[in-house]
């Protein structure tokens, strides 16, 4: 038997050739079926598999490959902008200082040349033709914008943007423009940073790795970005952990509490400076980096101490050969973990961490100048820790270490209030006094030199 597979504009047509042998050897039987319509074809089960075809399978495929090629090839508004030359200087600009901020400039610029109908050039025209004019029309731009209830912050980076870009043509903004209540931030009016209850909520609901990150968020200080970038191609690392030791495939630190250390690369103000982590804290990033090694993966000092999941492909599009998570993933994981719950900025676990050290140093145990170090600002111990290249005296680190070991009480406070609570439910009495307090539901402790008896109240959870 042969076929013949023939295609026509609509139908696909199959010819079916057999030779039928008969003592007088018939002459060949050519039958033509019609396959791959609507129609309703009676076929046998020998003649279905020999009439069987893949042409809408192939249909499929080419379609999917149009619209996959289509789907590569789509220029977004980033692109448009970025395609005109003065737009792609000024935007490379702003990158060699901050990438996020070069991202975000242009897309305010993007937004707000949308908005006026007009294009970033043309608005560069009108300001060399017409200063007062293109100061006229920002001044309209906020106040359209205030009625409209927009941020005052968010009006403020739309006029930054947009002066940024004039200013790269030498069209200096020379008019004062205000922006009414500029410095209020509305949606952090009613935040707070979280008390001992929540605190210890909030770590019991994430995973490992989002109770690593909120751990260098709340117990070391350090902002999101430290520990991925914006386009997740630096992060924080295993060496920048320098007393994180692995001994005999656990992980561990050698002193407490551990030091972190923040690279000028991943440092906002722009120079390297380090902090502490609490006990609690460096207990969350153990168990993260524990488990990491129990499920194969490798370490070493160049391994990212924050990554993404392994049971997903990872490093593909635009983050091929990126081995960190991007600062909005970061943040995704916090938020996730405080949702539906709590109602908090991921950002609010680093306020809390400046809170907890402003009490500390209210109390004495920590300096001030310790204080501003530690979140990573600029002060005196960060003009003589960058002068001498990155090292201090023993004396003076042995100093900071021990203040920050007793201002743990401040940011591991959750777990503070638990000893303390269990304190509180223990009682010394005399053997006399057990007798009538077992019957009660006292729970029996230790004897004592004197010959008294330490005892606890049973709990609820008990």
């Amino acid at each position: 038997m042969n076929l013949h597979f023939y295609k026509t504009t609509r139908v696909a047509w199959l010819i079916v050739t057999t030779k039928v042998v008969t003592s007088e050897m018939l002459p060949t039987k050519t039958i033509i079926k019609r396959v791959n319509t609507t129609d309703s074809v009676v076929l046998t089960d020998e003649d279905r598999k020999d009439v069987r075809s893949d042409v809408g399978k192939k249909l499929i495929h080419e379609q999917n490959q149009t619209t996959t090629a289509k789907q590569k090839h789509k220029i977004t508004k980033k692109d448009s902008l970025l395609s005109n030359q003065d737009i792609k200087r000024w935007y490379d600009n702003l990158a060699r200082s901050s990438l996020l901020t070069a991202e975000v400039r242009l897309r305010k610029l993007g937004k707000f040349c949308e908005n006026n109908k007009i294009t970033p050039m043309e608005l560069v025209d009108l300001g060399l033709k017409d200063q007062r004019a293109v100061t006229n029309l920002l001044e309209d731009n906020i106040t359209t914008m205030e009625k409209n209830k927009n941020a005052p912050q968010y009006i403020k980076a739309t006029i930054t943007a947009v002066k940024s870009w004039l200013n790269h043509f030498d069209i200096e903004i020379k008019r004062k423009i205000r922006i009414a209540n500029g410095d209020a931030t509305p949606t952090l009016a009613d935040e707070r940073v979280p008390d001992a209850t929540e605190l210890s909520e909030l770590f019991n609901r994430a995973n490992l790795r989002a109770g690593a990150i909120m751990a260098l968020m709340g117990k070391a200080g350090l902002r999101p970005q430290v520990l991925g970038n914006y386009d997740a191609t630096d992060g924080l690392l295993i060496r920048d952990l320098p007393e994180l030791e692995i001994v005999e495939g656990i992980a561990r630190f050698s002193k407490k509490p551990a030091k972190v250390v923040v690279r000028r690369t991943l440092s906002k103000a722009g120079h390297v400076y380090f902090s502490f982590i609490t006990e609690t804290g460096a207990e969350k990033i153990l168990a993260y980096i524990n488990q990491r090694m129990f499920d194969g993966e490798v370490l070493d000092p160049e391994s990212p101490v924050i990554v993404p999941f392994s049971k997903y492909r990872r490093f593909r599009g635009k983050n091929e050969g990126r081995k960190f998570l991007s600062t909005a993933m970061i943040e995704r994981d916090v938020r996730k973990t405080m949702r539906p719950r709590f109602k908090w900025r991921p950002y609010v676990l680093r306020a809390f961490f400046d809170t907890q050290l402003l009490i500390a140093e209210s109390r004495g145990k920590i300096a001030h100048d310790f204080r501003v170090f530690f979140m990573g600002h600029k002060g005196s111990i960060e003009a003589k820790y960058t002068t001498n290249k990155s090292i201090l005296s023993k004396i003076l680190m042995d100093e900071m270490r021990e203040s920050f070991r007793k201002s743990q009480e401040f940011l591991d406070y959750e777990a503070t209030r638990e000893r303390d609570e269990e304190i509180n439910r223990q009682r010394v009495v005399t053997s006399e006094e057990f007798e009538e307090l077992a019957t009660q539901g006292w729970q029996y402790l230790a004897n004592l030199p004197n010959g008294k008896i330490v005892v606890r109240a049973m709990s609820v959870l008990d």
